[in-house]
């Protein structure tokens, strides 16, 4: 439910509002694949809907809807997290092995799922921003080529070159990481 920016007031927050509900979720899972960590996300994501709100009349619904604009501005916060992560680390393993201490009793499944988790999540860190973008977007939320292209403004061969290469580059840092590929 989009609201033409003409709209005033409360139609305007009501619109908002139904855009968060709908992909408050879509931009969670985006932002923990495009590097940010469990501790940063709800803070990332509130970060998202703080840019989309402020920018809302710039808009523009060029016939996807409000997801492929979130992706953007996702994209951008993600990009900008990582970027003061690096130049102000706090805790090199972003407190996993705190975490993993906590867990009591151990539950072997569950810490196994996690630490695949967190090996997927370290081999993904790894892969140039550009190129995730398009590895996340086709493999996790099983959007097309044409798609892609679209959400991320680019040429179609772009997004097939990047998911080739995106591929190549996960299969060697899973690799080098002790992973299953």
């Amino acid at each position: 439910m989009l609201v033409p920016s003409s709209a005033k007031g409360a139609d305007r927050e009501r619109a908002f509002r139904a855009v968060y509900e709908a992909h408050a979720a879509f931009v969670w899972r985006n932002l923990r694949r495009l590097g940010v960590s469990d501790a940063d996300v709800e803070d990332k994501l509130q970060e998202v809907f703080v840019v989309a709100h402020r920018r809302w009349e710039e808009f523009v619904d060029r016939g996807h809807g409000p997801r492929a604009w979130l992706f953007q501005i996702a994209l951008r916060v993600a990009s900008d997290a990582r970027r003061h992560r690096r130049r102000h680390p706090i805790d090199p393993d972003g407190g996993a092995a705190q975490d993993r201490q906590s867990i009591e009793p151990p539950q072997t499944a569950a810490i196994d799922q996690r630490q695949q988790l967190d090996l997927l999540d370290r081999a993904l860190s790894a892969i140039d921003m550009g190129r995730r973008a398009v590895l996340v977007l086709h493999e996790i939320e099983q959007m097309t080529a044409p798609e892609i292209a679209r959400t991320l403004d680019l040429p179609l061969n772009t997004v097939y070159s990047r998911l080739r290469v995106a591929r190549i580059e996960l299969e060697q840092e899973l690799r080098q990481l002790g992973g299953k590929p």
